[in-house]
């Protein structure tokens, strides 16, 4: 199983979603925690690596899980 977290940003009912150059899958911004890194702390220094935006540590709040097929991965991952 892959462990990740999601920033999940909603203005007038629509979600933001990214792409990596290139690439025709688009994807909800986030990543991987680093040993010992809280989920806010993941999620402060993914979003600030992946779109220069920096979040303001006490303005995340937790939205849900999510379990599925990990993408381009073999099944059960």
């Amino acid at each position: 199983m892959i462990d990740k977290l999601a920033w999940i940003h909603i203005v007038d009912r629509r979600i933001l979603s990214t792409r990596s150059k290139g690439k025709d899958t688009y994807y909800i911004p986030g990543g991987k925690r680093e040993q010992g890194e809280t989920d806010e702390a993941t999620l402060i220094r993914e979003i600030r690596e992946e779109l220069s935006i920096d979040l303001l540590p006490g303005s995340i709040t937790f939205f849900g899980t999510f379990q599925a097929q990990a993408h381009g991965q073999a099944e059960g991952v």
